[in-house]
This record gives structure tokens, sequence and C-alpha cells, in this order.
């Protein structure tokens, strides 16, 4: 009887967590931003982003196919990569009211913290994450990122680099850097790497007894790099790319140059891993930034700032 009982109310606690979830999404989500951009364009970003959330909202509640995103509320290049992540997974802004400052971005502005429930993935964690709005000079959106953990920015903001413009521009770049491979925008990925860039890659397999994990290392071109992508791509129903424990050190010799170090966990429908990741990015045009080096390693390899077989393997690319 004890048995039936509990059994009873583990059903019922979790068919309430399901319709908790679905009811989630049926909502709209009013937004109210503070400070930064004037009242006018921040009235228009507010009814902007209402906008496109309600339809993002509705969309996953009623389970569509497509997002009808209106020009008058996002630009073109936002509805291609909103559309792009709408098609790899579903997901909603899991509030009903959200007040957040407004900040300067390269382009104009963002506004951080977006609570967003992401449909697919492999574990609970990887399915809330914040994301972040970026709009244009006149309040458009101009793009919707996942976006660091507040945690994750204010630490790189406070202690990385000497200038916090610069600061904020990086973590901007590998926020969006982040999102392509989630969204699986193999465009944006080919375009932000060096036609020469240095890219080591790895994977676990089967020893050759069968018995445990052997690691792979491999280096490979841009072009082999892209390949094996298109491929991981098109063979997962949903990648899921996590970065953590971020660190920025400038060149010592060219202020154009960066090394990101951080922690990447790899997480899609048929793998997952996690390791050390480090990205040479070269600033010589702010909303240009070319990647020169991208090296993995697994994440028990020592020193993260010495991790990639040493820093003086990149000082050759």
């Amino acid at each position: 009887m004890i048995r039936t009982k509990t059994i009873w109310h583990f059903a019922t606690v979790l068919l309430g967590c399901l319709l908790c979830v679905q009811a989630y999404a049926q909502h709209t989500t009013e937004f109210l931003f503070s400070e930064t951009a004037s009242e006018s364009i921040r009235k228009t970003m507010q009814t902007n982003a209402e906008a496109v959330f309600a339809e993002i909202n509705r969309a996953c509640d009623q389970n569509k196919v497509g997002l009808a995103l209106s020009p008058t509320n996002v630009t073109e290049d936002a509805s291609k990569r909103i559309h792009n992540h709408w098609a790899t997974s579903h997901f909603y802004c899991t509030k009903t009211s959200i007040k957040e400052m407004v900040l300067k971005s390269s382009n104009g502005y963002h506004v951080r913290n977006i609570p967003v429930f992401i449909e697919r993935g492999n574990k609970p964690e990887d399915k809330y994450q914040d994301m972040l709005i970026e709009f244009d000079e006149s309040g458009k959106i101009s793009d919707l990122t996942i976006a660091l953990s507040q945690h994750q920015y204010a630490n790189v903001i406070t202690t990385s680099v000497a200038d916090v413009r610069q600061r904020q521009i990086i973590l901007e770049f590998v926020e969006n850097f982040r999102t392509a491979y989630n969204c699986k925008d193999l465009p944006y990925i080919e375009k932000v790497f060096s036609d020469e860039a240095l890219i080591i890659t790895g994977k676990y397999g089967k020893d050759l007894e069968g018995t445990g994990k052997k690691l792979e290392l491999t280096t490979k071109n841009k072009h082999q790099y892209m390949d094996n992508l298109r491929q991981a791509f098109t063979k997962n129903a949903y990648i899921n790319v996590k970065f953590d424990e971020i660190t920025v050190k400038q060149h010592d010799g060219k202020p154009n140059l960066y090394y990101v170090y951080l922690t990447q966990e790899w997480n899609s429908s048929t793998y997952s891993d996690i390791g050390w990741l480090l990205l040479k990015i070269e600033f010589r045009d702010n909303d240009h930034p070319l990647i020169w080096v991208r090296a993995w390693q697994p994440l028990d390899s020592g020193n993260p700032e010495r991790r990639i077989k040493g820093e003086d393997i990149l000082e050759e690319y």
C-alpha cells in the first residue's frame, strides 16, 4: 500500500512538473529596460523583444516547425540566426517579466540574462540557459545569442584585459562563436577562421582491446575541419556546446592578438566530451576577428595556460 502511494505521489509530481513546463511556453514576456540607451530607443527595444519572444513562446507551445518573425522587429541576419537555432531545438523564455539594464555593444546595444528553456539536450542542466539580445542603433533586434553566465562574464570583465571595452568585444565574440556551433551555423564558423588556421581536435574512441577510452588528437587545416564539422552537424539532431573557466591574455608583443583559454563541454545526440580549449584570435578589426589557432586537449592535461603543448607551438601561426 505504501509503495502504491509512493508511486502515485511520484507520478502526480511528475505530471505537475510537465504541466508547469508546458504552461511556461504559453505566457508572454514583458520587458523593461533601463539606462544607457535613450528612452525612445529603449521603448523600441522593449516592443521588439516582446514581439519576438511572444512568437517564440507561442510557436513552442503549439510545436510549430517555423517562426513568423517580422522585419519590423528583427534584422534579416538576426531572423536567419533565430530560425537556425529554432530548427536545431525549440526554446522559450521562462519568465513573464524581465527587468534588465541596456549595455553598449560594438554595433549598438545588448541586454543580458534572458532565461530560456531549450528543449533538446541530454542533461537537465543543458536545457536551462541564458540568452543575450543584440540590438542595432535603431533598437531593432540584430542577434540572439546564447550567453555566458553572469559569473563568467563579470570575472573576465573585471580581471582579464586592461581595456574594459576590449574585454566586452572579446566576450561578445566568444558568445557568438559558441552560439554558432549550437545553431549549426557553418557560414559564420568558416568566416571567423583564418585560411591558414591551425586546428587541433580531439575525441575519445575505444582502445585496441575495446575495454576503455583512447584519446585521439588530430591536427587539421581549415578545409579538413570544416568538412568534419559539416558531417557532425548533419548526423547530430542537436549540439550543445558550453564554455566555462574563461581567461583572456593579451599577446606580449602583438596588442591585436589575444589568447582565450576555456573549458569546452561538447554534448550532442551522438557524442560528448569535455576538455581545455585555446583560441588565438586577432582583433585587427573588431567587427571581423580572425581565429588563427583552435586547439583542444583533455581536461586533465595540466596547467590551463600551458595546456596546449606549450604556447611556443603557437608562435608559428
